[in-house]
């Protein structure tokens, strides 16, 4: 598979904006997290897999959605991007009432 064409200057800040601002308002899946923070970087698969010290396998199968990645997989790829795993709420489309005493 050719190498992607890595994006312009402009064109990463864009991608970058776009990712943090959908990460802040927890509107991103794993699988779509990967796959933004593959291509803010210009990297296919193989590539970024070896840049991030795990298999390309791992990567396949995050974007996928079919993976089961290691709390330390996921935290060795964000890293890069700043992030790392957490406990973060779970967005419900009805308010939840706060649990009774």
């Amino acid at each position: 598979m050719p190498r992607r064409i890595r994006p312009t200057r402009e064109e990463q800040n864009a991608l970058r904006r776009t990712f943090y601002d959908r990460i802040n308002q927890g509107d991103m899946s794993i699988p779509e997290a990967m796959k933004a923070m593959r291509q803010m970087t210009g990297l296919t698969q193989a590539e970024f897999a070896a840049h991030r010290g795990v298999s390309r396998r791992v990567i396949q199968d995050i974007e996928r959605g079919t993976g089961n990645p290691t709390v330390e997989s996921l935290n060795s790829i964000a890293k890069l991007f700043g992030l790392k795993v957490g406990f973060v709420p779970i967005r419900r489309s009805e308010p939840s009432s706060p649990p009774s005493s």
